[in-house]
């Protein structure tokens, strides 16, 4: 996100809320959240106000996009378990269902569906999918190996040798053959793609494990919920076992939910409230069909089967090395011409036939080589001069996540603190990169830690508000204000915290650093005032109400939260949970707040004086 689009959005979050708990919800249009902006781009008010209009919308039809055959899934006939589940939903909803029928394996699913207007949703879309809007995720299931039950395999894992002896079936495009690949199987029969399951029933991915039982093949490594059904549903010999937790570079579980155009926040909101209400037949439902269930907590559906921690372990690791290492020098192509090499000698060939050392600079850092800096820096090139994009050297080295370039530069006179042509220094150009070491770097250079975007946005709450947490724990340990306020409306890095959900992605969660409740536990250790306010009056309890961030006000009440402040308009972070329809944010500000404001009291303790009614 860029620093403009972070600049209207975090220095609103939290003033938002006296602006919108006064509102009427029963006025507010659909237009403005389901035609003209995505779930990305919509104030907190109308969140707020969509969720609140979705609790008990109905709808008269629900137009769904489903295969029409792959069992257990879906066919159409309506027999597969996607299609009891979205009747469910759409009896829910009040609505009827119409199906579009089209084979999922065919190219551009997600784009062509809705670009031409065939449905409303897609069913079982990964929660991670970016190009759609998912509801809250519906299960978690995983990649199998089934085998019948008289073969006693028992595989210990992936590599074992047993399975390595047999004929394995995996169909083209899954994650348990890529994870066999890997290890060199070279013994398996390819289930290729056809889109003509509907009339050719062989063609669907389930057939693999039919030929199992007829002993046509030893093992089928298959799609979990292909394998489940035939033991559940059809009596099948076969034994089903989970492979999640064998493979710790190929993802073989995932979070699946119901998917749909990113404008279309109300229907998702619909749905959400939908699941909740019909969890327990949804749960009815995967079970019948044996669908294999991995534990979930976020999901309307938990499992039992264990999830994988490893896979993550891994994503782990390699975003700390992109985000607390510095970037490794890019190694030429052992393809590389000798006039795509940039050697000292060319270099010094270049400058003697006229080219401009501040340009030879400005390539140099940006190829990341320490000696075409030196070398250029002592024939005279100018270390703050600023290339056609408006960026100095040391502009470009935070980019690049070249702390030692940064070093490299302050210590021959570059401008630490120096604005580019759009008024960011290197500081916020290395938070931009979630970087820590070029940021340490900036630091030890005499970088100003408080130096504000062009927004009045200090880099402390900059770095909060636009997910970067890596940045803003190194921040935080480097002695960054704690209490500083951004923008006109006075907010602090511990109210933008608050605004902070969680990623509902264990990936996302991984890739972006210490989870905002640490780093809000972090900020107030080092003396932040829990009870600051904003110019009108918004504490961070009001704002972690006011976003449906119950983590954040259990943290904030343990540490001294006051319930009983509020706001401008007179509400307490209870009386803004109440009318954002935040039940559970209510019952946790009275279980752990006792918060006498919810109740009708003001801060005076005098019942019913001064109170605001809804």
């Amino acid at each position: 996100m860029s620093s403009v689009r972070w600049a209207a959005r975090a220095v609103i979050a939290a003033a938002a809320l006296a602006v919108t708990a006064g509102q009427s919800l029963a006025d507010k249009t659909l237009r403005a959240y389901t035609k003209d902006k995505g779930f990305d781009d919509l104030t907190h008010a109308e969140h707020t106000a969509a969720k609140a209009e979705a609790r008990n919308r109905k709808i008269k039809r629900l137009r769904v996009c489903a295969d029409p055959g792959n069992m257990p899934q879906s066919n159409d006939k309506r027999e597969g378990y996607q299609n009891k589940i979205i009747e469910i939903i759409a009896a829910d909803l009040g609505a009827t269902v119409d199906y579009f029928w089209r084979p999922y394996h065919e190219r551009g699913l997600t784009r062509e569906t809705f670009q031409n207007d065939e449905c409303d949703i897609l069913l079982d879309m990964p929660v991670e999918l970016q190009s759609l809007l998912t509801t809250e995720p519906m299960y978690r299931t995983t990649y199998v190996l089934a085998y019948r039950n008289d073969r006693n395999y028992a595989f210990e894992n992936l590599d074992d040798p047993k399975l390595k002896a047999l004929r394995v079936g995996v169909f083209q495009h899954s994650g348990i053959r890529e994870a066999l690949v890997r290890r060199g199987y070279g013994n398996l029969d390819l289930h290729v793609i056809a889109y003509n399951t509907d009339m050719v029933e062989e063609n669907q991915p389930w057939k693999q494990v039919d030929k199992v039982i007829k002993g046509d093949l030893d093992v089928a490594a298959v799609w979990g919920p292909f394998a489940g059904w035939l033991p559940k549903m059809k009596s099948a010999p076969i034994t089903i076992q989970p492979v999640n937790m064998w493979e710790d570079q190929v993802p073989l579980e995932f979070d699946l939910a119901i998917g749909m155009l990113r404008n279309n926040v109300l229907l998702k909101y619909m749905i959400d409230w939908s699941l909740t209400r019909k969890a327990k037949e949804i749960e009815a439902v995967l079970k019948d069909y044996g669908v294999p269930l991995v534990r979930c907590s976020k999901c309307a559906v938990d499992g039992d089967i264990p999830s994988n921690g490893a896979i993550y372990k891994r994503l782990r690791n390699v975003s700390q090395d992109r985000f607390l290492k510095e970037a490794p020098p890019m190694p030429l192509s052992a393809d590389a011409t000798p006039d795509q090499r940039v050697t000292t000698e060319r270099l010094e060939a270049w400058l003697a036939e006229g080219a401009d050392l501040n340009l030879e600079l400005a390539n140099a850092v940006n190829a990341n080589s320490e000696e075409r800096v030196r070398l250029l820096i002592e024939k005279g090139a100018d270390v703050n001069a600023r290339d056609n994009q408006g960026y100095a050297p040391v502009h470009n080295a935070a980019r690049n996540r070249y702390a030692h370039l940064v070093t490299l530069l302050v210590e021959r006179g570059a401008d630490v603190n120096a604005r580019d042509s759009d008024g960011f220094n290197a500081l916020l150009h290395a938070i931009n990169r979630n970087h820590v070491p070029t940021i340490e770097a900036i630091a030890r250079a005499g970088g100003d830690l408080e130096l504000a975007t062009p927004q009045g946005i200090t880099p402390l709450t900059w770095a909060i508000g636009d997910g970067k947490f890596f940045a803003a724990k190194a921040l935080i340990d480097l002695g960054a204000k704690v209490d500083s306020a951004s923008g006109k409306e006075g907010v602090s890095p511990l109210m933008t915290a608050a605004t902070q959900i969680p990623p509902k992605s264990r990936t996302s969660a991984l890739t972006l650093g210490p989870p905002p409740n640490e780093l809000a536990l972090d900020i107030i250790a080092k003396g932040a005032n829990v009870n600051q306010v904003s110019k009108d009056g918004v504490t961070a309890l009001m704002v972690a109400a006011g976003h449906n961030n119950t983590a954040m006000i259990g943290l904030l009440l343990k540490a001294g939260a006051d319930p009983t402040l509020k706001n401008s308009e007179g509400l307490t972070a209870s009386k803004i949970a109440e009318r954002a329809q935040f039940d559970n944010v209510v019952g946790a500000l009275k279980l752990l707040g006792k918060d006498s404001g919810a109740g009708g009291a003001n801060n005076s303790g005098v019942p019913g004086e001064g109170t605001v009614q809804n």
